[in-house]
């Protein structure tokens, strides 16, 4: 067991492990995307599904919006396809380095078998590989988004609920997001890596000896 952590060190070092567990949920789900058997006909067939829904929420205009929605699925598995290895790579990366990190955070937590700030050093590294995949990750995502709103866009004059361009839409939430979790895991890079990070856990006491019998 590991002697426990100064409150804001140990606060961060739990924020690390939380958002490597989402991203690499969040990779797996993508990777499984890409491994589906989902066709064209597949994806009418699940917007055809849900037509009772869309007459309720959009009435006349229902049709109008399902056809939109299938362009705009089919194209966004076309771009997904045209970027299948690629994007295959890049997500086993950024699973790869986010399990890492959560180990990284776990050990700097609960365990002793290496010192504190060499786990600090190597949390700092991993959040920072995590960084460059999210990154690539989120370019191929925001281009994903782009082309899926610029398809439903093109299928129709679907306005009266959506006044904003679904490809503007699509992209700034695509980029936003990116933005927001590769700023996280720069932080963790920046703070774990830090002198006066490094410096408090060199201070740290050793763990006592267990009671003798």
């Amino acid at each position: 067991m590991s002697s426990p952590l100064p409150p804001p060190l140990r606060l961060l070092s739990i924020s690390a492990i939380a958002l490597a567990v989402l991203v690499v949920f969040g990779s797996w789900f993508d990777l499984l995307e890409l491994f589906s058997a989902l066709d064209a006909s597949s994806m009418r067939q699940a917007v055809e599904q849900q037509e009772s829904l869309f007459s309720r929420v959009y009435g006349e205009e229902a049709l109008v919006f399902s056809a939109a929605l299938t362009s705009s699925l089919e194209v966004r598995h076309s771009a997904l396809q045209d970027m299948r290895s690629l994007r295959m790579l890049i997500l086993f990366g950024l699973s790869i380095s986010a399990t890492s990190l959560f180990m990284s955070g776990w050990r700097l937590l609960y365990m002793e078998q290496l010192s504190k700030p060499r786990l600090a050093r190597l949390l700092s590294k991993t959040a920072l590989a995590c960084a460059i995949f999210r990154t690539l990750d989120g370019a191929q995502s925001a281009a994903l988004a782009r082309r899926a709103g610029a398809a439903f866009d093109a299928s129709t004059a679907f306005k009266a609920h959506l006044p904003q361009s679904m490809e503007t839409t699509l992209s700034f939430f695509s980029m936003a997001l990116t933005f927001c979790v590769v700023a996280l895991f720069f932080g963790a890079w920046r703070y774990f890596q830090a002198p006066n990070t490094l410096a408090l856990l060199e201070k740290m006491p050793p763990l006592p000896p267990p009671p003798s019998a």
